[in-house]
């Protein structure tokens, strides 16, 4: 991964130099963006004279995309100051393979160890880039190809899932149909709306698993009370504790019809419970 990255950072700096940057300008911008793509779209925009606040709005836009990471990066990065950092040195690849591990303290530190090789196969890459000049040739490296394979090798084990699956097959036929529609690199962003359906999808299933949640808690009572109901004192030997017996019986014979009526198999099944208990 980190020689891929590497391979990007040369074509990175080679561009930056033939667009008239300086060493020490391509070098800031790689440390400070630090996105790989925003720093090209900027590049690319500023050399072919274009206005430098479009250049800056377009690498925003590209690195939009980082609002999807900070959210999985999120769920396991430490509080404080930690977690500055990792919103800086969030991006694909560093996320991507994060998420490989098993455990929150696993993916931290498979986060911070990929993170920090790939700022410095980043930075030094950009500077030998730019010392090389023109020798660097993009195409010929075939970047363009390796870059996403990569990254789709980094993620196959989460798209395994069916929810996963779904969600990421919905942002690729986002990004490729909107892709001839919009500015160069700004299709991937649109398929962030991908994350729309995907949130509404959870959030209804969470409501359901709430409510399922509920259910089961009412279920316990009904079957708690009629737990109660069967609790008869020892028989006496006389008519009248016979008959107490026959009221509670009818009783507990309409409470677990009602039970079963209301709540389906749930109750059906502690009824089953309370029968079995029955003297």
């Amino acid at each position: 991964m980190n020689l891929m990255i590497l391979f990007v950072a040369l074509s990175y700096g080679a561009i930056s130099q033939a667009a008239g940057f300086p060493l020490w300008q391509t070098l800031l911008l790689a440390a400070l963006a630090l996105g790989g793509a925003a720093e090209l779209t900027f590049v690319g925009v500023i050399a072919a004279g274009g206005a430098p606040v479009l250049a800056v709005l377009g690498g925003l836009l590209v690195n939009a995309r980082n609002f999807a990471f900070g959210l999985s990066i999120g769920q396991y990065a430490p509080s404080g100051w930690r977690s500055f950092l990792a919103a800086h040195l969030a991006n694909d690849e560093t996320t991507a393979f994060g998420r490989a591990g098993t455990t929150d303290r696993e993916r931290w530190h498979r986060f911070v160890v990929s993170a920090v090789m790939l700022f410095v196969c980043w930075v030094c890459g950009a500077a030998l880039g730019q010392l090389l000049g023109s020798v660097i040739d993009a195409e010929v490296l075939g970047l363009d190809t390796a870059l996403p394979v990569l990254l789709f090798c980094l993620v196959v084990g989460d798209i395994r899932s069916p929810f996963l699956g779904v969600a990421a097959a919905g942002g690729a036929v986002l990004a490729i149909a909107l892709t001839p529609a919009l500015p160069l690199g700004l299709g991937s962003v649109a398929a962030l709306l991908a994350l729309l359906t995907a949130a509404g999808f959870l959030a209804v299933r969470r409501r359901r698993g709430a409510e399922a949640v509920d259910a089961a808690a009412a279920a316990a009572g009904d079957a708690a009370e009629v737990g109660l109901w069967h609790e008869v004192p020892e028989a006496s030997g006389t008519a009248g504790a016979a008959g107490s017996s026959g009221a509670v019986d009818s009783r507990d014979g309409e409470d677990v019809s009602g039970a079963a009526g209301v709540l389906g198999a749930a109750g059906a099944s502690d009824a089953s419970d309370a029968e079995g208990r029955r003297p």
